[in-house]
């Protein structure tokens, strides 16, 4: 238990048990439970780490835009995991 942010909550005889504080997505991964008998046992336990989508950010070309102009509006959700899903709407009508 190098890292401080693993602690020992449990040790007997027939349980071993840590905790994780503060996840983050490097913690990922496979942690291997080891029983030292003849011959060893291994148990394994695969983590996956969800990451929420940060808020979204709305970048636009203009602020204002003159009636039969184009412009381009782009919303970016940053660091999630899974990737966000993100949609536009236009009052309670989503764009396609």
């Amino acid at each position: 238990l190098k890292d401080s942010r693993f602690q020992l909550v449990n040790f007997s005889d027939n349980e071993l048990r840590v905790s994780l504080s503060n996840v983050s997505l490097s913690d990922e991964g496979r942690y291997v439970c080891q029983l030292y008998t003849d011959p060893p046992q291994e148990a394994y336990a695969d983590i996956t780490v969800l990451v929420p989508p940060g808020s979204p950010i709305i970048e636009s070309q203009e602020d204002v835009v003159s009636e039969g102009n184009e412009t381009e509006l782009t919303c970016l959700s940053m660091g999630s995991k899974p990737a966000a899903s993100i949609r536009w709407m236009k009052g309670e009508d989503e764009l396609t």
